[in-house]
């Protein structure tokens, strides 16, 4: 999968149009018979469908937009020599590659306080960390909540990986083990709560 990204450096959507396939409501291939029995393709004079890459998330509008493109042979020859390598080098768009699988539900096993040191707080579990520009975040609820990105956990000293999200102390200074739980979201998804022990 690629993932283009707005690098908002410009106003409004980016549209690419050297492609047919490989969107995310376009999965079928080209057949064999002629372009114009196809809708897509220009079948009673209607254009193909046209392929734009948002300015802005629509669910969350401080984000980059953002779409998703299996990598077809068309997708994939445009992100080479064509319009997707176009928009790259203007510095108009960013590419990720990625495979599907990486976008998977937070599962947070544990939510440890006093790890490794004590009112740190260390989270542990799998598909902890996002792909860009989604963010993750760690929401704590109850006594002491906050929510906290991954760059604010970063600045403040703490660590993030796919298994693994190390709060220092400082970041979480009114969270209890009785009264406060946490969960994760990554990729847009939510982990279970799970209560600090």
């Amino acid at each position: 999968m690629l993932r283009l990204i707005h690098k908002q450096t410009t106003a409004g959507a980016l549209l690419i149009n050297d492609i047919d396939d490989g969107l995310p409501n376009k999965t079928a291939r080209r057949m064999v018979a002629p372009a114009t029995q196809y809708e897509r393709d220009g079948y009673a004079n209607k254009p193909k469908q046209k392929c734009y890459v948002p300015r802005v998330n629509s669910a969350d509008s401080t984000q980059a937009g953002y779409i998703d493109l299996t990598e077809t042979d068309r997708v994939l020859l445009s992100y080479q020599k064509g319009t997707i390598a176009g928009l790259v080098r203007a510095g108009l768009l960013d590419v990720v590659s990625f495979v599907a699988g990486d976008i998977a539900a937070p599962t947070l096993s544990l939510a440890d306080l006093g790890t490794p040191g004590a009112g740190d707080l260390t989270l542990t579990g799998t598909s902890l960390t996002s792909i860009a520009p989604d963010v993750t975040s760690v929401v704590i609820t109850g006594t002491g909540a906050v929510t906290l990105t991954a760059t604010q956990i970063l600045t403040g000293g703490g660590t993030v990986s796919a298994t693994s999200i190390f709060i220092p102390a400082a970041l979480v200074p009114g969270v209890a083990l009785a009264t406060s739980s946490a969960k994760v979201k990554s990729d847009g998804l939510f982990s279970a709560v799970v209560a600090l022990s």
